[in-house]
């Protein structure tokens, strides 16, 4: 019986999953971000030598996130957990922790192949690991959720081989890797960043699958076992987790590398030395009002998702991985960018890296609801849907919009001469907070966004039905599968 077991509910688990998984994608950064404060190399050499770890770097943020969709799907079979699922999870999170060990090693030795099979032993460790917990949640079905245990048993068994059946592919995608790695490291690279669109190859599996077994299942069953949906919660917590960790990781550079020393404290004093770090401290001020005001931006556009989709979840993953690049940007700034009175080509290169990072973050973040927009009513909320709320849907867009264009003012700035690049660097960030201050002002007094319990959606035709003044009405949430009674008030 389930109350004579240890069953506990998985909340908590799946916080310290995002947690764990956000904490790993953003120290990958670490290695690379450290620079040497006395050396005579230039920016642009200092580019060249990190060039193949800020790429790995890049294209390990995108597989690792990938592991944690894995993640987050065999969670939505879920409704309980029990002492040996969550102790199975733990050892495949102690297996994700070891990621950023190996790909710091790849980075720094990319000729050599041990660290490519570091890698892909790791990761097929952790499918190896999926696949007995997807086995051992089916054996215990009441860890299953209330849909999958009211299924006979030979229909739960066809779900558990549907979805060990997307699990074939990635395996074979580190094994190939791994056996290339002595031989072509980019081929072999080419087939781990395979795993990244893995997610919508699995759900054709799945198509393919279904055919050749012949079982005949509804399309709600089909994309909780292969369908490339996410829960927008999951998402948000993870990009919560990924913000908040570069937003702390920017102080590292002011507590570490540029610290006080002792012996500038003795000759000038800890006041004057203190003091004499205000160009440093402006860079730490600049730079976490950037990473605040894309979370800002990211906040209101996940209030306007309904639904994700893989092309969505990637162009997301992407944005953050590029706010991942800002602890290493930093760095730079605090070399290349501070002093005002040594200006030169470094630091116009400096400001175009960091005008090029913070452009890619935000215009990821404008593909997301560009392609929800273009989904419309199943994965974008009423809110934002120019036919509904009009002012509403300018409001978001043109904050989405507020960043990539100061980003790109802030790229072309490079190409005056460098006293104006260092002023028009800093006068971009702080103008940003009153860019969106205006844009409140303009709309704030409006009556702008339309609650979810203000419309009807049909659930045949899939669009948005507005309501008839001040009736009750009947709420369908198209997707989720609960109705609820609302009395609304028309828009």
């Amino acid at each position: 019986m389930a109350e004579e077991r240890d069953l506990v509910h998985l909340n908590r688990l799946k916080c310290f999953n995002d947690a764990v998984f956000a904490i790993v994608s953003t120290i990958l950064i670490l290695p690379i971000r450290r620079l040497e404060l006395n050396s005579d190399t230039d920016l642009k050499g200092e580019l060249e030598d990190r060039w193949g770890q800020l790429l790995v770097y890049f294209f390990a943020f995108l597989v690792i996130c990938a592991v944690w969709e894995s993640h987050v799907h065999r969670f939505k079979i879920l409704s309980h957990i029990d002492d040996v699922s969550i102790w199975l999870n733990l050892t495949s999170l102690m297996f994700t922790s070891f990621l950023p060990f190996t790909c710091a090693l790849e980075g720094k030795y990319p000729k050599k192949y041990l660290p490519i099979v570091l890698i892909c032993v790791d990761m097929l460790i952790l499918e190896v690991l999926e696949v007995i917990m997807i086995w051992y949640s089916f054996r215990q079905s009441d860890l299953l959720i209330e849909e999958l245990q009211e299924l006979p048993e030979e229909q739960r068994k066809e779900r558990r081989d549907y979805m060990l059946a997307k699990k074939l592919l990635n395996p074979l995608l580190y094994v190939l890797a791994a056996c290339l790695s002595n031989v072509n490291t980019i081929s072999a690279w080419v087939l781990i960043s395979i795993v990244i669109v893995t997610p919508c190859i699995h759900r054709f599996i799945g198509i393919v699958f279904r055919k050749c077994k012949a079982i005949r299942m509804p399309g709600a069953d089909f994309d909780l076992m292969f369908g490339n949906y996410i829960d927008t919660e999951r998402v948000e917590c993870f990009s919560d987790g990924v913000f908040s960790i570069v937003a702390t990781l920017l102080v590292l550079d002011i507590t570490t590398e540029n610290f006080p020393k002792e012996a500038d404290v003795t000759k000038n004093g800890i006041d004057k030395t203190v003091l004499d770090m205000w160009p440093k401290f402006l860079v730490y001020i600049a730079t976490f009002i950037v990473i605040a005001f894309l979370w800002f931006v990211h906040h209101s556009l996940f209030h306007c998702i309904r639904r994700m989709n893989q092309i969505m979840l990637v162009a997301n993953n992407i944005s953050l991985a590029f706010v991942g690049y800002f602890p290493f940007l930093v760095a730079i700034f605090n070399k290349y960018v501070v002093d005002p009175k040594k200006l030169d080509a470094d630091t116009k290169l400096a400001v175009q890296c960091g005008s090029l990072a913070i452009f890619c973050a935000s215009l990821s973040q404008a593909v997301v609801f560009i392609v929800a927009l273009w989904k419309g009513s199943s994965h974008l909320e009423p809110r934002a849907n120019p036919s509904i709320s009009r002012n509403s849907h300018c409001y978001l867009a043109l904050k989405l919009t507020i960043i990539p264009i100061v980003s790109l003012f802030g790229y072309y700035i490079t190409f005056a001469n460098y006293t104006a690049i260092y002023i028009a660097f800093h006068t971009a960030v702080f103008i940003t907070p009153f860019l969106f201050l205006a844009l409140k002002i303009i709309f704030g007094r409006r009556e702008i966004g339309v609650m979810r319990h203000d419309i009807i959606i049909d659930d045949d035709t899939d669009t948005w039905v507005p309501p008839p003044h001040r009736s009750r009405l009947r709420v369908q949430k198209k997707g989720v599968g609960d109705t609820i009674l609302a009395d609304t008030l028309a828009v």
